[in-house]
């Protein structure tokens, strides 16, 4: 049977057949490098390293099949002619850890080795067996080492051939897998998501910031107080409690704060009565909080201006029952 015969030239324009633009995306890759061939003493030849050439196509991400060319000459041991080769090997490899820089793969096949004496040829069909990798340098480029050994059926010759080639992948390179977002819950519809919420299950309706927590609302809160005296007396009528009891109310609502309670006269009398006048109605005031509704007295401030600061006119009943007074009044601001 006659040997099949591959030239250097039909391997090459197989490979640059690949290299057009309408198989640009094909999983290929073509291989470029040297092969140190070590021949068993049947086949009375010196050790050579051959140039090698070789396709390989990708069926999916583990699978590949293989097509390897290499030639050359080799010196034969006894009459020191050169012999010359010719080795072609078509197999199968699985690739390990494919996606991977590193890319191990374990191969197998069959071929054949021609050998061309002066005098006459030789071939032989031989089965191979091995293991390599690919490093991939970036998408397309990569780098392999190869180890085959070789196995001669007529003669049971066992060849070993080591392979260092570099290597172009026209495959493009699988897009990265980009996990699909799974939404996160809100579980209080504030529109800060569970994760970053610092304050859950704020009420429907209320604002809130970054952190999910409800956004502080600033509020007035204000209270006065009047409380009236007949004249020259310094005692809290009953009918009054109920103004007390509201500023009572307010005080325990804002536990923080002091207020002060201003007594007032009317200008009947010395000005140095009225002033102690006004005193003993603002201390009057501030017993009825202490005793009656549990205020704390260092948050009553008495104080009395006597006669000095009138509200009303001094000239009539009316304005002088007017100006005979305690009166407290507190605004202030707080966060809700």
């Amino acid at each position: 049977m006659k040997p099949i015969r591959f030239s250097a030239g039909l391997l090459a324009a197989l490979i640059l057949g690949f290299n057009s633009p309408a198989q640009a995306e094909l999983p290929v890759t073509v291989t470029f490098g040297a092969a140190l061939h070590t021949f068993d003493d049947g086949h009375n030849l010196d050790s050579e390293v051959l140039p090698v050439a070789a396709v390989e196509y990708r069926f999916d991400s583990n699978w590949a099949g293989q097509l390897a060319y290499s030639w050359g000459e080799a010196e034969a041991d006894d009459s020191g002619e050169d012999v010359d080769i010719e080795n072609w090997q078509l197999g199968i490899a699985y690739y390990f850890a494919p996606g991977e820089s590193l890319h191990p793969y374990l191969g197998f096949g069959g071929g054949e080795l021609s050998k061309e004496f002066s005098n006459s040829d030789k071939a032989q069909t031989q089965a191979n067996v091995g293991a390599g990798f690919r490093y991939y340098l970036g998408d397309h480029w990569n780098w392999q080492a190869d180890a085959r050994l070789l196995h001669s059926f007529s003669d049971s010759d066992n060849d070993i051939a080591l392979t260092v080639a570099i290597a172009y992948d026209f495959a493009e390179p699988p897009a990265p897998v980009v996990p699909e977002a799974v939404p996160e819950t809100d579980s209080d519809g504030d529109g800060v998501v569970d994760s970053l919420d610092e304050c859950p299950d704020t009420p429907a309706g209320v604002q809130v910031d970054e952190r999910g927590c409800p956004v502080p609302v600033i509020r007035i809160a204000s209270i006065k107080l009047k409380v009236n005296f007949a004249f020259d007396s310094h005692v809290v009528e009953e009918h009054y409690f109920q103004n007390l009891e509201e500023l009572a109310d307010f005080l325990k609502r804002f536990a923080d704060i002091q207020i002060e309670l201003e007594g007032h006269t009317d200008s009947r009398g010395a000005e140095d009565y009225n002033l102690g006048l006004s005193e003993r109605r603002a201390e009057a005031v501030r017993q009825v909080l202490v005793d009656e509704y549990g205020i704390a007295a260092g948050r009553l401030l008495p104080r009395g201006y006597g006669e000095s600061r009138p509200v009303a006119s001094n000239d009539t009943e009316e304005g002088r029952a007017e100006n005979r007074r305690v009166v407290a009044s507190l605004e202030l601001e707080y966060e809700e």
